[in-house]
């Protein structure tokens, strides 16, 4: 989509450039937007790119016509920015949007206007505003049946993709141990001193370890995760980046924010989010139930793929979000009081799940 020059900030979001956006996506023909506001949102929650709430008026009514948007651009921040360069996450979004969103058995928000521009380190995403579906909310955790909710949803929009020969033409999709994720271990280990300087003592002896050994098998990791079968993987499955509707209709499930996905082992997704979106007691009582939930109907009549493989591999999924955590940790800017909880947050959940479940008995050597 987008012939038009790509705005860098939400507030070069004007009315006429809106217009010809929005006329350019088919939402709009006849009316003009006559009026914008626009609020900067996602502080603490998104650290990947610029997020606003964008308010419109128009000089008529028209059907159709969105009273409010989100304005998705890269972030400001240049660890986040270098971030989202290195491993193509705008790029991969807005090909996800263009490209397969239309036709996935799972509710996303309709994407009105996109623009990229690679060279130009440009890109541009107008998406449906999700309100009043309530947002997830990470660092309060997401209760068991929230949990039960996000692995069903999950595990549907999976099982259409599962071992498809459709995957095979999203070739802008890498699969998880694809060469640009190979960047992944130069970037662990740059970010490992300062995370180690910021939130070792918060570690205990045995996950240290685990993070200090991780950093010389981070490639060899990926290729456990990589064979056959392999589905869409989300990649960045937490609770920030899942709505669950407004408690008064039937607005279904939703997920946002696809700049991770990948083509891989669908378990991933969910060792992403009972790790990093729910208090350690709840994933401790529940996992064992969400992962057969999740594998009966992801795998529901496939052969070759047990359970035990299933479990193996969320296993060695928990040990590899160490990975995203200390890059995330070690290079990114929390920058306001939300952002700190939720980066304490994703090292407590995630450092327990991998000391219970023993995930550094995993490691490839």
């Amino acid at each position: 989509m987008g012939k038009l020059a790509i705005p860098r900030t939400p507030e070069e979001l004007t009315p006429e450039w809106l217009t010809s956006a929005l006329r350019e996506g088919g939402v709009i023909r006849h009316s003009k937007v006559s009026g914008v506001s626009q609020h900067r949102i996602g502080a603490g929650a998104g650290f990947l790119g610029q997020l606003a709430k964008v308010s419109l008026t128009y000089d008529r009514p028209e059907e159709g016509a969105p009273a409010s948007l989100i304005a998705k651009l890269p972030a400001v921040d240049p660890g986040g920015r270098e971030i989202g360069n290195l491993f193509r996450f705008y790029e991969r979004e807005i090909r996800f949007y263009e490209e397969i969103a239309a036709g996935i058995d799972l509710r996303v928000p309709r994407c009105y206007y996109s623009a990229i521009d690679v060279p130009g380190d440009e890109y541009l995403m107008l998406l449906e505003n999700m309100e009043p579906s309530r947002c997830g909310d990470e660092v309060a955790g997401c209760s068991a049946a929230e949990c039960e909710r996000a692995i069903d949803s999950l595990a549907r929009f999976q099982a259409g993709w599962w071992d498809s020969p459709e995957l095979a033409r999203l070739d802008w999709m890498p699969n998880i141990n694809d060469p640009v994720n190979h960047s992944t271990q130069p970037a662990y280990q740059q970010a490992w001193g300062p995370f180690l300087q910021q939130f070792g003592d918060e570690m205990s002896p045995k996950v240290r370890a685990v993070g200090e050994e991780l950093q010389h098998h981070i490639l060899e990791l990926l290729d456990v995760l990589e064979p056959a079968p392999r589905t869409i993987v989300h990649g960045d499955f937490r609770g920030d980046n899942v709505f669950f509707g407004d408690g008064k209709t039937s607005d279904p499930f939703a997920v946002i924010d696809w700049q991770i996905s990948m083509r891989g082992r669908g378990v991933f997704d969910v060792a992403y989010f009972l790790s990093t979106s729910c208090d350690p007691a709840i994933r401790k009582s529940e996992e064992m139930r969400l992962i057969r939930r999740w594998y009966d109907t992801a795998c529901a009549g496939r052969s070759g793929y047990t359970f035990e493989d299933a479990f193996r591999d969320y296993r060695a999924s928990l040990l590899f979000m160490h990975v995203y955590t200390v890059i995330a940790l070690g290079s990114l800017d929390a920058a306001n009081e939300r952002g700190m909880k939720l980066f304490h947050e994703w090292l407590r959940r995630r450092a327990a799940a991998i000391e219970e479940l023993d995930a550094g008995e995993l490691m490839p050597h």
